[in-house]
């Protein structure tokens, strides 16, 4: 089989019988699912690296082990820095730690499997197994075949330990996107803090938003440290509300503080509300997404403003209905199918449920989870001395605060 370490055992010959040493071999990355290799490249006998595009070559003798072209003259010189615009087999792909999407497993590509196809050579798979290596150190004595199925190139990602190579548009595959948040967070879980950051950065800032807060709080506060400012601050605006506040009370206070001070000032503001409640307490597990809305009102009036808060709003299994909302006192609670069923003329006060279980924001937080899941509610609401609604405990909270740590990583966040 035409492993890559094969390859790197080759000469490139021409006809004049000059021969010098493969070195390594440029591939389009992105250009299929297969992509091909465009360029080889050589020292020559100055060892001055030097490139030759595919199609200047006029065969591969595989008996001889080598690559046959016309003229070595024909080859451009290369620096180090233009070689560094390039992904290189060698350099770049092998050893790497790569994702595969259809196995779900992140894994190391100790080999590269090549096939020549109507005139080009083709990245078809990589070689995950141990023979891999031995192959490699044996110069092909031992291991020629792998000692599990190849895995399929088109669907891997593989990744260089740098969250920069993102922002200098290294080459990816971007098919992790197409996964779930949590398969997502669960595949990076194996994979070292860099690498981890890296396909965070790769994924668009909505992806990657749920993505970090499908994640354990330690490991998000690490992969967070390692992110460019800007990405950092978008990640923090689209995250829940009690899951971006849980993050920046990881980070050092001056990280905090600093990212708090660059988000607009509305969310900022709302981060604030949640921070200022201490540890171990009902206000320090609640989030304030939550949509509200007017007492004293039609049904298609407050349909009309619902259709943009929940635009905008991460809880909606229930709309929480106020005095007014500037008093943000609490009257009661309705449900999406009670606004949706009601008749247009009916009021607000017909379908809203005044007899409703509040929570204290500086109670406890164990006790307070533990009522939202006796209550076998979706959510709690917590309201302040002045009875002014201030968040709510939703039941994947609740389900965080007292379900063992190890377990908590595996429990599915439905509700925020």
């Amino acid at each position: 089989m035409p492993f890559l370490s094969t390859f790197l055992q080759f000469r490139v010959c021409d006809d004049s019988g000059r021969r010098c040493d493969l070195d390594d071999m440029a591939i389009a990355l992105l250009e299929s699912d297969y992509p091909a290799v465009t360029h080889f490249v050589y020292r020559n006998s100055e060892r001055q690296h030097m490139m030759l595009p595919w199609h200047a070559g006029t065969g591969v003798d595989w008996r001889d082990s080598r690559i046959c072209v016309k003229n070595l003259d024909a080859a451009q010189p290369v620096t180090d820095v233009s070689l560094r615009q390039e992904v290189l087999l060698k350099r770049d792909v092998l050893d790497a730690l790569v994702l595969d999407l259809f196995k779900r497993v992140a894994t190391r590509a100790n080999d590269l499997l090549l096939e020549e196809e109507k005139g080009k050579l083709l990245l078809k798979a990589a070689d995950t197994s141990s023979l891999a290596v031995l192959r490699r150190l044996s110069r092909r004595m031992f291991g020629r075949r792998p000692s599990r199925p190849l895995s399929d190139w088109k669907y891997i990602e593989f990744l260089r330990g740098d969250p920069r190579a993102v922002r200098n548009d290294a080459g990816y595959h971007m098919r992790i996107k197409r996964l779930p948040p949590g398969e997502i967070a669960g595949l990076s879980s194996s994979l070292p803090y860099l690498h981890a950051a890296e396909l965070l950065t790769l994924l668009p800032d909505p992806i990657a938003a749920d993505t970090l807060e499908a994640m354990p709080l330690d490991r998000q506060v690490q992969l967070f440290g390692e992110l460019d400012v800007e990405q950092a601050l978008h990640l923090l605006e689209r995250m829940g509300a009690k899951s971006a506040a849980d993050l920046l009370r990881g980070l050092p206070a001056e990280s905090a503080k600093s990212f708090l001070e660059r988000l607009p000032k509305a969310r900022s503001a709302q981060l604030v509300e949640l921070l200022r409640y201490p540890e171990a307490t009902v206000g320090s597990i609640m989030t304030n997404d939550m949509v509200t809305l007017a007492f004293d009102q039609t049904i298609r009036d407050a349909r009309l403003k619902l259709h943009e808060r929940l635009k905008q709003k991460d809880f909606a299994h229930f709309v929480y209905v106020v005095e007014t909302e500037s008093s943000g006192v609490l009257r009661g609670t309705t449900s999406l199918r009670d606004l949706i069923v009601a008749g247009d003329e009916q009021r607000l006060p017909e379908i809203t449920n005044v007899y409703v279980t509040t929570l204290d924001p500086l109670g406890s937080a164990d006790a307070g989870a533990y009522r939202v899941l006796s209550s076998h509610l979706a959510a709690l609401p917590v309201v302040g001395r002045d009875k002014k609604l201030l968040g709510i405990v939703t039941v994947d909270a609740a389900v965080m605060q007292v379900a063992p740590q190890s377990w908590t990583a595996l429990a599915p966040k439905i509700f925020s």
